[in-house]
């Protein structure tokens, strides 16, 4: 006959062992899996910053017709090893760059080594295609991601060491193991007098393990009630949660350092544009201080516009590609001293249609505007201007700020021509001119705030920012 304590046991053990089971099983496949997807976004995140940064500098050689020029492409591999050595975080990732018969051109990082590259014509054991992969690579397992680079015929691969990439799913993987056997043991272990204190502590400590599946919250922690074998088991599990928390934190801030390297290229990406705007102006202005206050004084106009910041921050770039064209337009027209004769401005007319045609199939929004821009900034509201005659609203709201603030830095600039007019003279000029050259709206506009805008000018005109900008160049 079965006692009371046996049937305890045979009834209570089983549930306990299932329940801690289950608990733990679902708590190591929810944390596994979370951890997982994890690295894997990082992993891909990482890939779709190399290719965005290869696209992003294809794209610029394109545009300016350099494709062709097997110098312009050494110079990008060369630029994309320096960037692909900046995003590697640890000596178990790798970068490198197939050819089109699987042939090694390059890698980057990875047996250790901290940047050591590989020399061309390494044959890998295998070939790659677009996507995810798990290969054994250069004599080590390992996971990744690759996509193809169609100008120069590449597959580049960004991967890390199989072991590195699921070791801390692992080491979750062992603390659970652990942590279940300690638990059964006790559950095994403990008398009917113990049952009673077994029961309570279990319960909250599954509890606690399910709310952090459900929230994800890795600061919860379980709460340390006796100092025996369930105490040892909540530390355990505070020990194994505490070293996800710490995990998750490392994620964050390399999720952090990736946020702060995009912001750096979005900022090379201005001066780049900057730098564009420069080469058609060289020839006018032996500075960068006119294509900084157009750009400026654009941006400062849509603010006054209540246009928000991303249209501040569209302008700003785009506005000093206006004359892009020019460096289509012969010097003997740019540079001749006197009145342009009518062969000679129908052909200076020309440098918009050149900058619109140089900049318009560009997938960048910046080089977009400026195309849209460098088209139109010589319309009129009455519809006498060029190259389409249009006239009005028909014009881009862009093209029309921007042609308000040439003129007008146009006039109250020294030329070898002329003498810099007054900054009265040059508004009054612009409020004659509202409803034939410029948009009357915004000449009334420019008008009602001149004061921010005059003082923006004499700001930007001996700012030490300018200085520094056009030192660069």
């Amino acid at each position: 006959m079965q006692s009371l304590r046996a049937k305890t046991y045979l009834t209570v053990l089983p549930i306990v062992a299932a329940a801690l089971l289950v608990s733990g099983y679902l708590s190591l496949m929810e944390s596994s899996l979370a951890l997982t997807r994890l690295a894997n976004r990082h992993l891909a995140y990482k890939a779709e910053q190399l290719r965005d940064f290869l696209n992003s500098e294809w794209e610029v050689v394109e545009s300016l017709g350099l494709a062709g020029k097997g110098e312009y492409r050494a110079a990008q591999e060369e630029s994309f090893r320096s960037y692909a050595y900046s995003v590697l975080r640890s000596d178990t990732e790798l970068v490198f760059a197939l050819d089109g018969k699987g042939a090694a051109l390059f890698r980057i990082g990875g047996l250790g080594g901290g940047g050591i590259e590989a020399g061309r014509g390494e044959e890998p054991p295998h070939r790659l295609g677009p996507g995810w992969f798990s290969e054994r690579l250069f004599g080590e397992e390992r996971v990744g991601i690759a996509f193809a680079f169609e100008p120069f015929g590449w597959t580049v691969g960004l991967s890390e060491l199989r072991s590195a990439f699921f070791s801390d799913v692992d080491a979750i993987l062992r603390a659970n193991l652990l942590i279940l056997v300690a638990a059964l043991s006790c559950a095994i272990l403990l008398s009917a007098l113990f049952l009673r204190h077994l029961t309570g502590p279990l319960e909250r400590l599954g509890g606690q393990i399910g709310r952090i599946a459900r929230t994800g919250d890795l600061s919860l922690r379980a709460p340390l009630e006796y100092d025996d074998e369930i105490g040892e088991l909540a530390r355990r599990f505070n020990d194994l949660v505490g070293k996800l928390e710490s995990r998750s934190l490392e994620l964050a801030e390399a999720n952090r350092a990736e946020r702060e390297a995009h912001e750096t290229a979005v900022q090379r990406e201005a001066e780049t544009l900057f730098l564009l705007g420069r080469i058609s102006d060289y020839n006018d202005e032996k500075t960068g201080a006119h294509l900084a206050r157009i750009g400026a004084l654009s941006a400062l106009f849509a603010r006054v516009l209540g246009l928000g910041e991303a249209a501040e921050e569209l302008i700003l770039n785009s506005s000093p590609l206006h004359d892009i064209g020019k460096i289509a337009i012969p010097e003997a027209i740019l540079l001749k001293p006197g009145k342009l004769s009518p062969e000679e401005f129908e052909a200076m007319q020309r440098h918009t249609l050149f900058g619109y045609e140089l900049l318009r199939d560009s997938k960048s929004r910046f080089l977009a505007e400026g195309a849209a821009i460098a088209h139109s900034h010589h319309e009129r509201w009455d519809g006498s201007g060029y190259p389409q005659g249009l006239a009005g609203e028909a014009i881009p709201l862009s093209a029309r700020i921007v042609s308000i603030v040439d003129v007008f830095d146009a006039l109250v600039s020294e030329r070898p021509y002329k003498a810099a007019w007054s900054k009265e003279a040059a508004l009054e000029h612009i409020l004659e001119q509202g409803g034939r050259h410029f948009d009357p709206r915004l000449a009334e506009l420019f008008a009602a705030r001149f004061g921010e805008f005059a003082a923006a000018w004499d700001e930007l005109r001996g700012s030490p920012r300018a200085a520094e900008r056009d030192a660069l160049y």
